[in-house]
């Protein structure tokens, strides 16, 4: 029985992991007893940093920093500041010019990272200050990267934005890290291997609990067992480790992905042994289901045109050299043929338990509905989505440490 609250990491990035914080910093109290369960002062949110899409990638082309996009949003969601001053972090600039589509909190942090002779974990402790931050925001390296994953067919796609929207829709076999600067991957860096922030590793090792997610599995949770010191960590750790699932798959990453299927890509990764596993049983609204149903293939039928255009140039240029690149071509729309039959399933879109397909021995499965629908903004166009519900998501874990640890 543990009578103190407890130390806390999380380890993910991204949208998810910024949900399940600003649950935690919301709700970290058990019911009736009043008693604090997870030590704010001691919370600890291990980040990846391998984003290089949108505002964040074009700071770190211009100025060589490390993403500042995930980290902003970990800021404001664990910040006891005016509601006002987060949302101005969060403020986007619109149109066509130099500010279009950087936000406040980006350029702040990376103008922080100057004043700071280059220090990201220093900009981070300022920009913490600025937004009465409780709990330590921590990169899981300081040194740049780019984000690769192998295909089950050899092909390596680079760069973490072009691994979900790849042409080569192959099963991805595992990702691993290259050096970068600028944005680009460091020729010759073969023999140079990327290394994790040993605060991470620290955090990690001096936890009483370890959350892994939520997040998109291989561009968010994934690249930070990628580090072979963290990976080491997690697995030595005596903390209690919880995996929280995805609720939704992810084209490009998680198609038609089912709970164990993430928890064996997790381990194909890293040597860890999961405690549990937070798995969501709310029904997403039929409406909101047909959306994703309808983006995905549309999607798909995107890429088939694009195979296609690729076929009818090989012919029109050189006729007998097509031959064989034809045969890679109708390789690649009949898997997309195959993907669109599974896609006319809705069923396929969530991810929930099956307990005749998911079948664990030392996991032990926490069901509940964790689910919330939203409104998001992509490309300029209005969409409902599921997400995690911070609140939902805050009080199952913190029931299932309480059961674990029987915290009164």
């Amino acid at each position: 029985m543990v009578s103190k609250p407890l130390k806390l990491t999380c380890i993910g990035g991204g949208t998810g992991l910024s949900a399940l914080l600003s649950g935690i910093r919301k709700y970290s109290y058990l019911g009736r007893s009043g008693m604090q369960i997870v030590d704010m002062d001691e919370l600890s949110a291990v980040v990846s940093v391998s984003d290089d899409g949108g505002s964040t990638g074009r700071l770190i082309d211009e100025f060589d920093v490390l993403p500042p996009g995930d980290v902003r949003k970990l800021l404001v969601s664990l910040s006891e500041a005016d509601e006002l001053v987060a949302r101005l972090f969060e403020y986007r600039f619109s149109g066509d010019g130099d500010l279009g589509g950087h936000t406040v909190g980006n350029i702040l942090l990376t103008a922080l990272i100057d004043q700071n002779e280059g220090s990201f974990p220093k900009a981070i402790l300022a920009a913490s200050k600025l937004l009465a931050v409780r709990g330590r925001i921590i990169p899981a390296s300081l040194q740049g990267n780019v984000l690769c994953a192998e295909l089950t067919d050899g092909e390596i796609i680079r760069g973490q934005s072009s691994i979900p929207v790849r042409q080569n829709r192959e099963l991805i076999r595992r990702i691993f890290l290259e050096p970068r600067q600028n944005g680009d991957r460091i020729e010759g860096s073969d023999s140079i291997e990327c290394v994790a922030n040993v605060d991470a590793v620290e955090a990690i090792s001096n936890s009483d609990a370890i959350i892994v997610g939520p997040g998109s599995l291989y561009t968010s949770i994934l690249p930070n067992l990628a580090y072979k010191e963290i990976a080491e960590a997690v697995s030595r750790s005596n903390a209690v480790k919880v995996y929280v699932c995805n609720v939704m798959s992810q084209p490009g990453e998680t198609d038609g992905y089912s709970v164990r299927d993430h928890i064996c890509a997790i381990q194909d990764h890293a040597d860890i042994s999961l405690d549990y596993v937070v798995v969501n049983n709310g029904l997403a609204p039929e409406h909101v289901i047909l959306n994703y149903v309808q983006k995905q293939l549309l999607n798909q039928f995107s890429r088939i045109q694009v195979f296609v255009d690729e076929g009818a140039l090989m012919i029109q240029e050189q006729f007998g050299q097509a031959i064989g690149a034809m045969g890679s071509l109708t390789k690649n729309i009949s898997q997309i043929s195959e993907e669109i039959l599974h896609m006319s399933d809705p069923s396929r879109v969530q991810v929930l338990y099956d307990p005749e397909k998911d079948d664990f021995r030392e996991v032990k499965v926490v069901e509940a509905d964790v689910i919330r629908e939203i409104m998001v903004v992509e490309n300029g166009v209005e969409l409902n989505v599921i997400r995690h519900d911070p609140q939902r998501l805050a009080k199952i874990l913190f029931k299932t440490l309480q059961d674990h640890f029987r915290l009164e």
